[in-house]
């Protein structure tokens, strides 16, 4: 989260003489030392106070508003934002940005449109650095993903729009020319192509994408390996185009990340789950090879429902699809034996991509 412009704006409080005094800045600073330390609830208070001295204060109204995103207030946030845009409707995309996340199907697209064309304005007058973590390219990258935002909503809440289709290539093409090594667009551009059943194409994208990132450090700054949820999203698409050997790549990565992620461990499961379905008939150790990978299935469905419990999911689809999974593969295997737990809970893998795939 950004750090909220302090405000020159100074008011005395009320009552006598000799009380303290604070300004608008005093209370944004509190504000984002609370941030600092992640007491959201704090930072909100400062923030609320600023706006009671100064209800139209900019950096007030964006700080309290940016802080109840956080706190999952999105109806206050929402709130704030607009008066941020009737305040200053003309500059600053941030505002925009969040009420495009916090709105739904055309009201969204107008939202990040109008975040969008301030970007692009805001970039056009700035030099072209292209080093690394330079502005121009932190510019770049946000403008990148607005327009993957938007396409994602012509595919799902606007897909009966009947300028859909075209909507989708215009900001996947604006994006691509804008920043043209964001693995985003080009898994975006590969969820259009299958909506068109042009899977083919799809896995083209798929593969462009896969190879601006696979192998680097996920946990370097500011380098290109996508965020975990995005790369979540990614396993899906390499399994629906039928990518397992890329698929298996991108779990096992995540599994070392994180391991305590009921969706990563499902994703695993249903995976090997395919990969047994997949098996070479023809191969004299298919049956151990079919063995082995519902096996590994098992017992990554396991350690899902384990967690799916232990972190109070409410995704009810996944624990389904997880519980029909196993009971598909206790009619194969027959029923587990039972083991004893790891020390700590969690599952061991097999480094080997091989033995995994």
């Amino acid at each position: 989260m950004g750090k909220f412009q302090r405000s020159k704006v100074t008011t005395r409080q009320a009552g006598s003489a000799s009380a303290p005094t604070y300004t608008v800045n005093d209370l944004l600073t509190q504000a984002n030392q609370a941030l600092d330390t992640f007491e959201f609830e704090l930072a909100h208070q400062f923030a609320m106070r600023a706006l009671q001295m100064e209800p139209q204060n900019l950096a007030a109204l964006e700080a309290a508003g940016s802080i109840e995103v956080e706190l999952e207030l999105f109806n206050e946030a929402k709130e704030h934002f607009l008066q941020c845009v009737k305040i200053q409707p003309d500059s600053g995309y941030s505002k925009f940005m969040y009420l495009g996340q916090m709105s739904e199907q055309l009201e969204a697209i107008s939202y990040f449109q109008q975040g969008v064309n301030l970007m692009i304005a805001e970039r056009a007058a700035m030099p072209q650095d292209l080093t690394k973590g330079s502005e121009y390219l932190t510019l770049s990258s946000k403008i990148s993903s607005a327009l993957c935002s938007m396409t994602d909503i012509y595919l799902t809440d606007c897909c009966f729009e009947p300028n859909a289709e075209s909507q989708c290539e215009t900001y996947l093409a604006q994006a691509i020319q804008i920043e043209p090594v964001t693995p985003e667009v080009y898994q975006t551009l590969a969820s259009v192509r299958l909506s068109q059943q042009r899977v083919d194409e799809a896995k083209a994208a798929l593969a462009q994408g896969l190879a601006l990132w696979l192998g680097s450090d996920p946990t370097e700054e500011d380098g290109p390996t996508p965020d975990y949820e995005t790369r979540l999203a990614l396993v899906k698409l390499l399994l629906e185009t039928a990518l397992y050997d890329e698929a298996f790549t991108v779990l096992n990565g995540l599994i070392e990340e994180n391991d305590q992620v009921p969706d990563t461990l499902y994703l695993f499961g249903w995976a090997n789950y395919i990969a047994a379905e997949e098996v070479d008939e023809s191969s004299p150790t298919a049956d151990e090879e079919r063995q082995e990978q519902l096996e590994n299935a098992r017992e990554a469905l396991n350690a899902c429902v384990k967690l799916w419990h232990t972190t109070e999911s409410t995704d009810q689809p996944l624990l389904q699809h997880t519980q029909e999974l196993l009971e598909t593969i206790t009619q194969v295997l027959g029923p587990e034996i039972e083991q004893e737990e790891i020390e700590g809970g969690e599952i061991e893998y097999e480094d080997d991509d091989e033995e995994m795939s």
